[in-house]
């Protein structure tokens, strides 16, 4: 026998759709009508469907069902509403199908019959599915990639993109507010437009991952929102970055692989794509990461003195990000020297000396200025 559970801020609609399921032979496990509960009472009765209402105060039925999903409970969503266009966002979350009120004899067996078969289908392949892992790239335009899949993930709209970059920089899975997430992406709109816009984002975005079968997804909870990643589902360049750069070890042969493939992978700069102000913090800590770990390799090939021009490369790469950076100049000095003698040496100072005038106005610092004399002296 089919089991359900009815979700409806609207007692007597509850008790209306519970009479019609009994009579079309469902055993009813429960009517809630606080939104809250909903979610507790399906993990603790396990239905085979939640009949929910889409429009309700404080939690919607939209966000009860992203909960379900992201959850991974076994169990089909079957959306109640009054309002035909909700249909739309209904499939989004990918819920079965939806009713609108007053519900009619005729649709609920057409649902009831559609869960029957999505049940015996999934119990069909049960335990087949593999969960795949993401890869994202912060670096450049947002790049993700599903398991072996050479091609990126294509988001459905931008702010799906940026949505998503948004919750991942969160650090510890941690709590966004809505007003956070208005604020940050949709501060040019009112509340009630910014509202629409983040549902409908959160509900293509969680489809897409879903798609894509990885284990991460943004869930609604009772203040905000937050991005769940189990162990090993994803991996992030960001993440890898900043756990390098953070490391007290310094770089030796037995990591400097990893290290170098690091610091190229990240030379682009962070979030490209994306034009909004919060960014802006996040750009500039992983551009001090960047430098962090630039400046460990870059010591480790002067330690080396094995590859000057790769070592010239590297200081010439973090030269572009910290133009004016003396340490770096004369990392680079030294290396033109090595390279190119005292005349390649002084041309490459006097580059750099025109740049600082030019631009702010001031000129190379002693200890720099001490050095292009050492070496060509």
């Amino acid at each position: 026998m089919m089991r359900a559970i009815i979700v409806d801020d609207e007692s007597l609609v509850a008790e209306q759709i519970d009479r019609m399921l009994v009579h079309a032979g469902v055993q009813v496990l429960g009517c809630c009508v606080n939104p809250h509960e909903a979610l507790g009472m399906a993990v603790a009765l396990k239905p085979d469907v939640l009949f929910l209402d889409i429009e309700m105060p404080e939690l919607s039925g939209l966000e009860i069902a992203e909960r379900v999903y992201a959850d991974k409970l076994d169990m089909e969503v079957v959306f109640i509403t009054a309002y035909n266009q909700y249909a739309i966002d209904a499939f989004r979350v990918n819920a079965l199908d939806y009713l609108l009120k007053p519900v009619m004899e005729e649709d609920l067996r057409r649902s009831l019959e559609r869960v029957g078969k999505r049940r015996k289908d999934r119990s069909g392949v049960a335990g087949k599915i593999v969960n795949r892992q993401l890869s994202a790239s912060l670096f450049g335009k947002l790049s993700v990639y599903a398991g072996d899949d050479p091609e990126p993930v294509r988001w459905v709209t931008s702010k799906c993109a940026e949505l998503f970059a948004y919750m991942l920089l969160q650090q510890g899975a941690k709590e966004v507010s809505k007003w956070q997430l208005f604020e940050a992406l949709w501060n040019e709109k009112n509340m009630e437009k910014a509202d629409i816009n983040l549902r409908s984002t959160i509900s293509r975005l969680n489809k897409t991952l879903r798609d894509l079968r990885s284990d991460v997804a943004l869930v609604s909870i009772r203040n905000g929102y937050r991005l769940t990643i189990s162990d090993g589902a994803l991996v992030a360049d960001a993440d890898q970055l900043e756990r390098f750069a953070l490391e007290s070890v310094e770089i030796g042969p037995e990591n400097l692989i990893r290290a170098e493939q690091l610091i190229y992978r990240c030379n682009e700069p962070f979030l490209q794509e994306f034009s909004g102000v919060w960014c802006e913090p996040y750009r500039d800590r992983y551009r001090q990461y960047f430098l962090h770990l630039g400046g460990k390799l870059l010591s480790f090939y002067e330690y080396a003195k094995t590859e000057p021009l790769k070592a010239l490369h590297l200081a010439e790469m973090l030269v572009g990000h910290d133009p004016y950076n003396d340490s770096l100049r004369a990392a680079a000095l030294k290396l033109h020297h090595q390279l190119g003698g005292r005349k390649r040496a002084a041309a490459y100072y006097e580059a750099y000396a025109k740049l600082l005038k030019s631009e702010l106005g001031t000129e190379p610092g002693e200890a720099l200025t001490a050095l292009l004399h050492d070496l060509t002296d």
